[in-house]
């Protein structure tokens, strides 16, 4: 115990350099997530002293003899202490909402609002919203500052696909997602492939083909887990999701109408890795989910007025 304490600075050092080694390693923006975390942290020391200052000029007096006086069974010191805290904990909040204001990368704000209003005329009582900000993230940017990232203009060629645009639409030797998308509203049937670049059609594109994965698992009653399954039907086909779905509920204890720790689990997609993607098909369409809901969604939470 005692070694403990005599080390205990370096020690909390050490741990503190291990989460932020674990964080950089599975950043799937390859650290871009992370330098924005620590921008986040470090926004919170310089508006420490701030917020030091606001608190001691509106409620002047010692924390500590107010902590020592309510230990010691005064009412009004407890009651004075916890004021304190909360006016401090209010401040901070008010503080660290402006840093969370600022984790869109720049090329975003141009066509988030663009994407709110084309989820507001084609899919107002969706789930949430941030999501789809996070979906064109993790199909357009290899890193938050990459050239790809929010590019309307974004392609990807490989000799199995050609994929474009803020939802990179796909066009395969098998499939045309470009002319199913011309079919799922009568504002898109004049899209032209010369025109394929722009930005407002891919997002509605983008939109109603969520939406229409969304709806077509209505007997998962779930909303949650719905978007989730149709979050993998959009990367990995719909067939796919229903397959996976057949394949979970053979396995005993796995619940087909819930995808995380079920659904995601069972599957069979490949899970050799594809030399073209360097991951199986399998590993690519269960971190799109993931990398979507759990680790992008946040980054928007505050522009579209969620938690």
């Amino acid at each position: 115990m005692m070694l403990i304490k005599k080390h205990r600075f370096w020690m909390l050092w050490a741990a503190s350099l291990a989460v932020l080694g674990w964080y950089w390693w599975t950043d799937p923006d390859g650290g871009a997530e992370t330098i924005t975390r620590l921008q986040w942290l470090a926004w919170l020391l310089v508006v420490s002293g701030p917020v030091y200052l606001l608190r001691k000029a509106l409620m002047p007096g010692d924390s500590a003899t107010l902590l020592r006086d309510a230990r010691d069974g005064s009412i009004p010191a407890a009651i004075a202490w916890l004021g304190m805290a909360l006016l401090t904990g209010l401040l901070f909040l008010a503080f660290a909402g402006q840093a969370r204001a600022e984790w869109p990368p720049k090329q975003a704000l141009a066509h988030l609002p663009t994407l709110q209003s084309e989820i507001q005329a084609h899919w107002p009582d969706a789930p949430e919203r941030a999501v789809f900000a996070a979906q064109v993230e993790q199909e357009t940017c290899p890193s938050l500052t990459h050239k790809k990232c929010w590019n309307p203009r974004t392609e990807l060629k490989t000799a199995r696909e050609y994929g474009f645009g803020l939802g990179q639409l796909t066009v395969t030797s098998r499939f045309d997602n470009f002319a199913e998308a011309r079919k799922l509203d009568v504002t898109l049937r004049d899209w032209q492939w010369q025109d394929r670049f722009d930005a407002m059609r891919q997002l509605r594109t983008m939109v109603l083909m969520d939406r229409s994965g969304f709806r077509r698992l209505g007997f998962v009653q779930d909303r949650a887990e719905r978007l989730a399954m149709a979050f993998a039907g959009y990367n990995g086909g719909m067939g796919g999701v229903l397959s996976d779905r057949r394949v979970c509920a053979g396995v005993p204890g796995c619940d087909p109408n819930k995808w995380f720790g079920h659904v995601e689990m069972h599957s069979l997609k490949a899970k050799a890795a594809d030399k073209g993607y360097g991951k199986s098909f399998f590993e690519i369409n269960r971190e799109y989910v993931r990398n979507i809901i759990y680790t992008r969604r946040p980054r928007y939470a505050a522009w579209f007025g969620e938690v």
